[in-house]
């Protein structure tokens, strides 16, 4: 009887679907990393509160904004600067997950599965895909625009580095008058 349990359960095991590779504690910190993107960047825009945007950047902070010729900008101070313009020049920001993203509505994806030889999890990682409608405070004109945005997670869960890709001309044309 103990033979056929034995046989039973090597069967049982060989017959489990093959692990996604991704391990719990890599899983675990991606969704982190999500909630925080949720809770500080996205919330904290569509509510104005500039200290809970503010406060899932490091010091360090390393921006590569959208445009012509934009340049790197490095450091908290600059970061605050950038944030304080959007806040005082809009307002009803409001977030769409996965929008412009075609074939799904899912907003965060973090490693790659391809090219084979660079797969990896990390899930420090983020990309976010989305759009955002704002209104111009100023001139009363809203706009619908997409953003694509790289977020890199350092070891204390803050971000220190984002690439952002965004419709300039979206955002820009609602500052004509």
């Amino acid at each position: 009887m103990k033979k056929y349990a034995l046989i039973l359960m090597i069967l049982f095991v060989s017959c489990e679907s093959p692990s996604s590779g991704v391990s719990e504690a890599d899983s675990n910190t991606f969704e982190k990393n999500v909630q925080t993107l949720k809770d500080g960047f996205i919330s904290g825009y569509e509510n104005m509160d500039f200290d809970k945007v503010i406060s899932i950047f490091a010091d360090s902070i390393k921006y590569y904004p959208s445009g012509v010729d934009a340049q790197m900008m490095e450091g908290i101070d600059l970061m605050k600067e950038n944030i304080s313009f959007y806040m005082a020049n809009f307002e009803n920001a409001s977030f769409t997950e996965g929008s412009g993203l075609p074939g799904t509505d899912v907003a965060f994806w973090g490693g790659n599965t391809y090219p084979v030889a660079e797969a990896m999890s990390g899930p420090n990682n983020v990309r976010m895909y989305g759009s955002w409608n704002i209104t111009n405070s100023n001139t009363g004109k809203s706009a619908n625009f997409k953003q694509y945005c790289v977020w890199s997670f350092n070891e204390d869960g803050k971000v220190h580095t984002v690439t952002e890709y965004l419709d300039l001309g979206g955002l820009l044309a609602t500052f004509d008058e």
